[in-house]
């Protein structure tokens, strides 16, 4: 274990300047969220504000203004972790991190310098997995900093429960780790990072408009739950401060066969030299 958590740190650091960044990005856009909330007039100004909206827009942002007019303040923050440029910059993390750590390494010959270490397979793969785990519990905890440091500056109208930020930053990890556990399945299975990335990226689009596109068009309904975002419910955490048992095994098995299906490929499958 220590071992792997060394190489899990090397393959962090290497990466460290744009992951930082990316982490900044993350904590930034929740930090606006208060900022705005409060430039609407709080509560009473942002029910107005989504209903004007049109269905689609409210579609792809995952906004209700029914759900906001019950819920408040905690329900339109809640719109800040669904947002699709929230969910770009964390996918873009944690695929870049899979991609890079282990389809890149194949690309460039460099696996083997780790494998030529007596480490076996599963202990090198082992090592990406845990650098996974530790991307997706920071992305997890730089929204709800972020956004509790909007909160002090702005301090916005509204009822809002700061304990719920755990159960929000769960449902937030959750879903990076299923991201995560897929990315390293095409990574394990891709020969460069491109391909791998491109398999990711081609994935999240699939399953961000099944979920979108089923929300808005009947035909399509059916099809919902073979969507990853259908499983991930930030609103309920934040207001409610509770997460679906379903949702939670079901993102959690998601990530694990993502997993476990990499490190079958790796272990099974001829590396480049």
């Amino acid at each position: 274990m220590t071992i792997m958590a060394r190489m899990a740190g090397r393959l962090l650091r290497r990466g460290l300047t744009g992951f930082v960044a990316l982490l900044l990005g993350v904590a930034l856009f929740e930090l606006i969220q208060p900022l705005v909330a409060d430039s609407l007039g709080g509560p009473r100004g942002l029910e107005p504000f989504l209903r004007a909206l049109p269905p689609a827009l409210q579609a792809l942002t995952r906004s209700r203004p029914e759900f906001i007019a019950v819920s408040g303040l905690a329900g339109y923050l809640s719109l800040g972790f669904t947002h699709p440029l929230y969910l770009v910059l964390a996918a873009t993390t944690i695929v870049g991190f899979g991609c890079r750590s282990l389809a890149g390494e194949m690309e460039r010959g460099t696996i083997q310098l780790a494998l030529s270490r007596s480490m076996s397979r599963p202990r090198v793969y082992g090592a990406r997995v845990l650098g996974v785990v530790v991307v997706a519990l920071a992305l997890a905890v730089a929204g709800p900093v972020g956004m509790i440091a909007g909160m002090v500056i702005a301090e916005p109208e509204g009822g809002f429960v700061y304990r719920y930020f755990v159960p929000t930053a769960l449902a937030t990890a959750l879903l990076f780790w299923a991201i995560g556990g897929l990315t390293l399945l095409g990574s394990a299975a891709a020969s460069t990072t491109g391909r791998a990335v491109a398999w990711a990226t081609a994935g999240l689009i699939v399953f961000y408009f099944v979920d979108y596109f089923a929300s808005l068009w009947e035909i399509l309904k059916p099809l919902e739950p073979l969507s990853i975002f259908d499983y991930y419910d930030p609103a309920q955490a934040l207001v409610n401060g509770a997460l679906p048992w379903s949702n939670v095994l079901i993102l959690g098995l998601i990530g694990l066969a993502g997993v476990l299906g990499g490190l079958l490929v790796f272990v099974h499958r001829d590396l480049p030299t």
